[in-house]
């Protein structure tokens, strides 16, 4: 059967600070309560099926990957979800679920785009999979309006219910944008259908020091260049192929794009939460703690507000952000990497208060999760349990303990707590002491479930 990869491993930098290294655009959950990776999944469902559908993505995000789709309560192999031992770009990505689950038809699909789909999608890939022999697909959006910041295929002679390609071409500025969409080029989604033995003749042809990572698998990635699959592959390969959808798309590149995706009730202020607005006009407005915004005689104005970071800039000039983005990383100041919501393999926190003395957390223990047994030498802690039920062990003692309950946990004293419950559990962490970092942990014996 044919197999789905969904691309879950980009670092967002063009969304700061909605979107951080450490949970980046693919997994933020702000349309209707689902993130785009879930819609993505979503999308490819009907066409594949649980069982066909792969995630590519890296270490850091296996765990967020996993805990979405048990969200979503499909039922797929852990398997399923390929993991990089490092981000060396799409090609070699597609290459290690090559190696994994063997020769085969394969669709090609990034998680952090926005597409109203109308069974468009569907009926492109069955068009794909009628000219895959001797092919490598790609898919082109019609475009709706010139874009500068996203490349065109240029399709050339018919080919079934596509089009053998012409030519790949790089972001172009207005004008040139105008005339390509006159002329009938398409978007470039980076979104492809190949079968395998097709794929891997063109990888051995244009880029033959990557076949490394089909032969070999994740042990090959000390030993490869990072590389781009349009760029390697596609830009060169003469068995390119174009299949048009018609649906609506948006890749969501920038707080811009934004403008198309999020409801404007009407008005010309776009926005997620309560805005109160006085003579504003074509503003986007965006609010982690749905804040009421008060926006006052101003006009083409990006506001982005998160618990520990404020963004506001130019609608016309907001992919300038990276730039924000660039400077902290090289500072190395964690706000590049990290909200002040952090996530687990067993839930999430989050920072309420931070002090050079205490710290003060909400933790959220998913059902059936539980975090290892470890202990700190630089604090004490006291956790206090607000919903649900907490099966905990402090110094080899067990107890249980529900809402309204607290327990202390003593410097060095070895502890872990689980969740034995069917809803999240709720709790509020104190932590107090000289040097309160995440690195203060010390793992207690065997137990190699993950902090």
């Amino acid at each position: 059967m044919p197999k789905a990869i969904i691309l879950a491993g980009g670092v967002g930098s063009r969304l700061w600070p909605l979107s951080r290294e450490a949970y980046p655009k693919q997994f933020i959950q702000l349309f209707d309560g689902s993130s785009l990776f879930q819609k993505t999944v979503e999308r490819m469902l009907p066409i594949f099926g649980p069982e066909d559908i792969l995630v590519s993505t890296g270490e850091r995000y296996k765990f967020i990957v996993q805990n979405q789709l048990d969200a979503m309560k499909l039922e797929m192999d852990k398997d399923q979800i390929v993991v990089e031992p490092e981000g060396k770009s799409t090609l070699p990505a597609l290459l290690l679920c090559m190696h994994k689950f063997g020769k085969g038809e394969y669709g090609v699909f990034p998680s952090d785009h926005s597409i109203d789909d109308d069974g468009g999608l569907q009926n492109s890939i069955q068009h794909a999979q009628a000219i895959t022999n001797g092919h490598i697909i790609s898919f082109g959006f019609v475009p709706h309006r010139p874009h500068t910041g996203l490349g065109y295929i240029k399709p050339g002679a018919p080919l079934g219910k596509g089009f053998k390609v012409d030519k790949f071409i790089e972001k172009p500025n207005l004008e040139l944008a105008k005339r390509y969409v006159d002329d009938g080029y398409f978007w470039n989604a980076g979104m492809l259908y190949t079968k395998s033995k097709n794929f891997l003749k063109e990888v051995e042809l244009l880029s033959p020091e990557h076949m490394i990572v089909h032969d070999e698998g994740a042990s090959a990635y000390s030993k490869i260049k990072e590389v781009q699959l349009e760029y390697a592959i596609l830009e060169k390969t003469k068995k390119a192929a174009v299949v048009p959808i018609s649906s609506y798309w948006n890749d969501l590149g920038s707080f811009s794009s934004f403008f198309e995706v999020l409801d404007n009730n009407g008005g010309s202020i776009v926005t997620n939460t309560e805005v109160l607005d006085v003579g504003a006009k074509d503003s986007l407005v965006i609010s982690e703690e749905n804040k009421l915004v008060g926006l006052v005689d101003v006009k083409d104005l990006i506001v982005v507000d998160t618990r520990d970071a404020l963004f506001v800039g130019s609608r016309h000039s907001s992919e300038r952000v990276k730039e924000v983005f660039k400077y902290l990383k090289s500072k190395g100041d964690t706000r590049a990497k990290y909200h002040t919501t952090i996530y687990r393999p067993w839930g999430f926190f989050t920072l309420m208060e931070n002090d050079s003395r205490y710290k003060v957390k909400k933790v959220i223990v998913y059902p059936g999760k539980r975090m290892t047994m470890h202990r700190h030498y630089n604090r004490t802690e006291h956790w206090i349990v607000a919903k649900g039920a907490a099966q905990i062990e402090i110094g080899g003692v067990p107890s249980v303990i529900g809402p309204g309950e607290s327990v202390y946990v003593p410097r060095g004293a070895a502890h872990m707590i689980q969740n034995p419950g069917k809803t999240p559990l709720e709790m509020i962490e104190v932590q107090i002491g000289d040097h309160l970092v995440e690195e203060d942990v010390e793992r207690v014996g065997d137990d190699m479930v993950e902090l």
